[in-house]
């Protein structure tokens, strides 16, 4: 989980959203059993355009857990205060209630919402700064307080497959960590940099855990003193390819 900034609500939400919720006033009193949750399905295909928004300012990415999943799933408009809570259900169409989550992270969580003193103890990366409260062993999630780690249960970031795909995130970073370090051809050296540059940016998946994990192997690389130029995930992996084909007759004679 990483720091978000979700920014201003997009033009025209709070007169769509404030519609939408008096909509719901007036349905409920027609139908006293009334769901927040069935509401919400009723009129989710109205609020696409602002879902899309919200997913472009989270870079398609899970809040929570971080994993891209436009390529499996549709994202979910998740409800940090849950609306299935009625004390929450005026914030059903609030643009600070709303985080972007995969169907899992949102699963999990439900309509659980503990808190402590008045503070809730499930993190949210718009207030939040995650990186206080959650660390990394390799691609295991522990808690650095007790808000990081009501969060890691929460929604589920322990859970099996999400942290194979960690894993697997890391296998990717050790291979590049290898070609920077070992490789023999400048130009692979020079692009595999770039990629783990990319890698450590908020738009790659699993970032919190990359920063961590590069911070411990090589500090000053991960935190230079001045900011790395941003690299553009697309094309880094575009020059990657073209570098393979550049080889690719190389390539015919492994065995």
């Amino acid at each position: 989980m990483i720091r978000v900034h979700r920014g201003q609500p997009p033009d025209g939400f709070e007169l769509r959203a404030g519609a939408m919720q008096r909509r719901f006033d007036l349905a409920r009193i027609d139908d006293p059993d009334l769901s927040a949750a069935r509401f919400w399905t009723s009129v989710r295909h109205e609020i696409r355009d602002d879902a899309a928004e919200l997913a472009r300012r989270f870079q398609y990415k899970c809040a929570y857990c971080e994993s891209r999943m436009r390529h499996v799933s549709y994202p979910h408009i998740e409800h940090y205060r849950p609306k299935g809570q009625a004390r929450f259900e005026a914030l059903m169409f609030q643009w600070t209630n709303w985080l972007l989550s995969c169907g899992v992270c949102n699963d999990e969580k439900w309509t659980e919402f503990p808190e402590r003193d008045g503070i809730p103890l499930l993190l949210d990366p718009t207030t939040d700064e995650p990186r206080n409260h959650i660390g990394f062993r390799r691609n295991f999630a522990f808690g650095l307080s007790d808000r990081g780690e009501e969060t890691i249960r929460l929604v589920g970031l322990f859970r099996y497959d999400l942290e194979k795909e960690r894993g697997s995130r890391l296998l990717q970073i050790d291979a590049l960590l290898l070609l920077i370090l070992c490789g023999q051809d400048a130009d692979v050296r020079r692009e595999s940099r770039e990629y783990l540059i990319w890698a450590m940016q908020d738009d790659a998946p699993y970032a919190a855990m990359t920063r961590l994990y590069l911070n411990d192997l090589c500090p000053q690389f991960a935190n230079p003193p001045n900011p790395h130029p941003l690299v553009a995930g697309e094309d880094i992996q575009q020059r990657i390819a073209a570098l393979v084909l550049r080889h690719q007759t190389n390539a015919r004679r492994m065995i």
